[in-house]
């Protein structure tokens, strides 16, 4: 029988059922990445909702974003035509915080998430890409955490 460096006994461990995230639909994700007491602060408030793709598909995330046909985000962006092109950095940021943490699974977990942003909130001065890529890793986080996983 084989055994380790310490004389102990090597013992099979069956292989792990690989299970998929999320096996059902987790909604109102709210995540509240906010630290202004420094500079540059950091802002981001996001919910979203995770939902298991179909069977068929096989992409790791698939992005939804209904927020942006919101009233007060179309306002918003009339009023700071700035805010347009901060926005499209914005949901980048916190698809690749997802990405992120998706990717940093284990090999048990097979990701095949639809995720809709129903809530996005940034700051002028305090928001960057860095709290957002942060508020998508810790979205998947708490999903993860509501999922039992």
């Amino acid at each position: 029988m084989p055994t380790t460096a310490s004389g102990a006994p090597v013992t099979a461990h069956p292989a792990q059922p690989i299970r998929r995230f999320p096996p059902h639909p987790v909604r109102d994700v709210l995540i509240r990445n906010v630290r202004q007491n420094s500079c540059p602060g950091k802002f981001a408030i996001v919910t979203l909702d995770f939902a298991p793709l179909p069977d068929d598909e096989s992409a790791p995330a698939v992005f939804d974003w209904p927020v942006r046909a919101r009233p007060e985000i179309r306002r918003r962006i009339r009023a700071w035509p700035d805010d347009q092109e901060w926005l499209g950095i914005l949901e980048r940021s916190l698809e690749q915080g997802v990405r992120n943490a998706l990717d940093a699974l284990p090999a048990t977990i097979r990701p095949a998430v639809r995720c809709t942003v129903t809530e996005l909130h940034w700051h002028e001065v305090d928001s960057n890409e860095w709290a957002f890529v942060r508020a998508g890793e810790m979205a998947v986080a708490e999903a993860l955490r509501r999922c039992g996983m």
